[in-house]
């Protein structure tokens, strides 16, 4: 097995080295794509936890999925692509520990993050139990929000992360985005702001903790973007709480979906 692994992991590394910008995971040496997909909507790249809320990353994602491989056994397909990422600059933000290794059997998953070289790229990779497997890839970086905002009156901001029930960001692993957002807003007549927080209805908090907490997260928003250049008269910021859901809560996702940040152009109604 290690063997085998280790041949994986050198056409794994080999190919991603070749792309060199962006380095995207390469597929797996005797499989087909089957497919490419873009899906709309944001990477989920990992489920709630008890100490960490779900990460998303994008506007949408290309889904590229690839035949089974049902000989290379689950520990082999994990480390092989851990170990691939992890050569190739990535920060891993969800895989199996080492010790779980030989007691996987069922679909499993890495996502990873990688800022370099001006890149903000995330990346899920599922297998699932007969081998078949996907590489999906948001590429935050390259995304035109100002298409996306000339189009609506609102932009949801998933790759924007905090710690869990507090407004504190992440700056690791916000800042590209944020840098992002400010070019945005520095640009020659943008519109004034408004700066929604949104959030979900996990736990017994109830609507004024909500919206306290939402609220708390669109201004630490609006700081980071004021100290970075952006016109304070052009920055509001609003908490709404669980109050307007774009998504059941009923699922880890649902409610990942709902704990959002929104930038809304001032008087655009829709």
């Amino acid at each position: 097995m290690a063997f085998a692994r280790h041949i994986l992991l050198t056409f794994v590394v080999a190919a991603t080295t070749l792309a060199q910008a962006p380095p995207v995971p390469s597929p797996l040496p005797g499989t087909t794509l089957l497919d490419t997909s873009t899906i709309a909507g944001p990477l989920e790249l990992r489920a709630a936890t008890a100490d960490d809320e779900a990460v998303l990353a994008g506007l949408s994602y290309v889904r590229r999925r690839f035949s089974a491989r049902p000989e290379i056994l689950v520990p082999v397909f994990v480390s092989t692509y851990r170990d691939a990422l992890f050569a190739e600059g990535w920060k891993l933000i969800d895989a199996p520990r080492s010790e779980e290794l030989s007691a996987l059997s069922g679909t499993v998953q890495i996502s990873a993050h990688y800022l370099d070289n001006g890149k903000n790229l995330y990346t899920r990779i599922t297998r699932t139990p007969d081998g078949a497997y996907e590489i999906s890839v948001a590429d935050v970086g390259a995304e035109d929000w100002v298409a996306a905002w000339s189009k609506q009156c609102r932009l949801t901001i998933s790759s924007l992360h905090f710690d869990k029930d507090r407004p504190t960001l992440r700056l690791f692993e916000s800042e590209p985005t944020l840098r992002k957002l400010a070019d945005l807003l520095k640009r020659p007549n943008a519109p004034a702001i408004e700066i929604q927080g949104h959030a979900d209805n996990i736990g017994e908090a109830g609507v004024a903790e909500r919206q306290a907490l939402s609220d708390a997260r669109a201004k630490a928003v609006a700081t980071w973007l004021a100290s970075h250049g952006v016109a304070k008269s052009k920055l509001t910021t609003k908490g709404y709480g669980k109050l307007r859901p774009v998504a059941t809560n009923d699922s880890d996702l649902g409610r990942a979906l709902n704990r959002r940040i929104e930038i809304v152009r001032s008087g655009c109604s829709s």
